[in-house]
């Protein structure tokens, strides 16, 4: 069965970014049998940018580059053939090629190992409030024929390149919208995120779709 994430690009739009991710899962079924990477940023004119998998960024942040928007949709996708059905979590790999970090070009993830980067960051000159990174997706994955897939199967282990602690925390897909984490004002944030599903389900065959929207708000 391959489990298929789309996972976009950011867009910006004012005081909000957003990235879509697509979620899905081909099935193959039988049927019957760190230190966390968060620093200081200085203050600025107000800016938000979110960035999942391939994202476009001139430069670098600390070498005076600036965001741009990318129409990228990345995927994930993880294939259980009919005799592995149930015998346990499949790590999906990706399509995207976003290694280096646009804070400093540092070789952060490996999507070579499945790895998504997903980072950003919040700045203002005047606001002393935090920004919200949310993910929200559908409760189920669905086929061409209607059969379902919880999204609850899906989930995520975050990590990246020297770090002993996570800045995104690990997590599931639950259905609905979730906070991820609190960004402080005047703050670069970013996680690679390395996601599997459970494979411990019986299924019909098909290809399971789905979609999920992360979303960086600040007040």
């Amino acid at each position: 069965m391959p489990n298929v994430m789309r996972l976009s690009p950011f867009r910006t739009s004012g005081a909000r970014a957003f990235a879509v991710a697509g979620l899905a899962v081909a099935g193959l079924f039988a049927a019957g049998g760190a230190q966390a990477y968060l620093v200081s940023i200085t203050p600025a004119a107000r800016a938000i940018y979110l960035q999942v998998g391939t994202g476009t960024f001139s430069g670098t942040y600390t070498g005076g580059g600036t965001p741009g928007n990318n129409t990228t949709v990345n995927t994930v996708t993880a294939t259980v053939p009919a005799s592995a059905i149930g015998t346990g979590p499949q790590t999906m790999a990706t399509n995207s090629t976003t290694a280096n970090s646009p804070y400093d070009n540092y070789a952060f993830c490996t999507p070579g190992s499945g790895q998504v980067y997903v980072g950003g960051f919040y700045r203002s000159n005047g606001s002393s409030q935090n920004a919200t990174l949310t993910v929200t997706a559908p409760a189920y994955l669905v086929n061409a024929t209607s059969d379902t897939i919880p999204i609850s199967t899906i989930s995520w282990v975050s990590s990246g390149a020297g770090d002993s602690t996570a800045t995104i925390p690990s997590g599931t897909f639950n259905g609905s919208r979730q906070l991820l984490l609190s960004v402080a004002v005047n703050n670069w944030f970013e996680s690679c995120l390395t996601f599997s599903y459970s494979n411990a389900q019986l299924a019909p065959a098909g290809t399971f779709t789905g979609r999920a929207v992360y979303e960086l708000v600040a007040p």
